[in-house]
């Protein structure tokens, strides 16, 4: 196809400036790249919430749901029970996300700064190993462990630390901080450990040279410059804790959580609209806190660097 210059020297080919034919390639590919996630999450995340959200207005009977709309089911959302339960959920996310942040932040700085790249790459991955088998049998594991006759209690015994077997190392709130630091320390450790090693080593030899000492250059130049890496973990830790269901269950000792309470819905009455309530309160609740997250520190600055 032939192509000619017009008089303001624009390039012209098959009769529509090249620039613009450019243009509207480009929208094209963008389009043709955007589509299919667009329409994946249309399909399997948008829609699915939309069905839960429609559930949740439904009328339980028993056993039962009768497609006619009411609101009893929100109405118990506002329970004095259930908002305790919501309570103590969210205290355990916070206590949870801030043990796992004092575990593996130490741990991500000891990887970036004490061992070569990919010895820290390499140490991160053993971290998940345990993930290769059901969360079902990670959290089941520490029974042998914790148990009044398991590996933990029968040592404090033989060295004669303690008379009896402790039984709050199982089935209490030490238990599922256990369970949970166990499955999700490596969500904390590994943005963190990303955002330590986008760190200029030129700013670390300026606060050298400045004879900053190492407290110094940890509190204005690290720390500053590794929020948007605490800020993920802590966003992973909180919504993956918050929603975890094997821990409270296997390890709680019969203390249930909002994530217990819409499984006991289900399970024992089949009672959805309860379920659906629940589930949708819980998800505005997390998406409220990882929103005000982000207003605080630009996450999005490790994708830049």
């Amino acid at each position: 196809m032939a192509s000619q210059e017009t008089n303001d020297g624009t390039v012209q080919q098959g009769g529509a400036p090249l620039a613009e034919r450019v243009k509207r390639a480009s929208f094209g590919e963008v389009q043709a790249l955007v589509g299919p996630t667009v329409a994946w999450f249309a399909l399997f995340l948008i829609a699915p919430l939309l069905v839960i959200l429609y559930y949740s207005f439904l009328t339980y009977t028993s056993f039962s749901v009768e497609h006619t709309l009411t609101l009893s089911a929100w109405e118990s959302v506002f329970e004095p029970t259930i908002y305790d339960v919501f309570l103590r959920s969210l205290v355990i996310g916070v206590a949870v996300t801030a043990v796992t942040l004092l575990f593996g932040y130490p741990l991500a700085y000891y990887l970036r700064f004490y061992t070569s790249q990919n010895g820290g790459i390499l140490l991160l991955l053993f971290l998940v190993i345990p993930f290769w088998t059901s969360a079902v049998v990670r959290t089941i594991g520490w029974y042998p462990i914790l148990g009044r006759t398991g590996v933990v209690n029968k040592l404090l015994v033989s060295w004669g630390l303690v008379e009896a077997p402790l039984g709050w190392l199982l089935f209490s709130p030490f238990s599922q901080i256990v369970g949970y630091l166990a499955a999700y320390v490596v969500f904390m450790a590994a943005p963190i450990y990303i955002s330590l090693s986008q760190i200029d080593e030129d700013l670390l030899d300026a606060s050298e040279t400045l004879r900053g000492n190492p407290v110094e250059t940890f509190r204005y130049v690290t720390l500053p410059l590794s929020m948007p890496g605490v800020v993920i973990g802590v966003i992973f830790v909180f919504v993956l804790s918050i929603g975890d269901f094997t821990v409270p269950q296997f390890l709680s000792g019969g203390e249930g959580t909002i994530t217990t309470l819409i499984y006991l819905s289900v399970n024992n009455g089949l009672n959805y609209p309860d379920a659906a309530a629940l589930s949708i309160a819980l998800l505005v609740v997390i998406f409220a806190i990882v929103y005000v997250l982000t207003r605080f520190v630009d996450i999005s600055q490790i994708a830049k660097s």
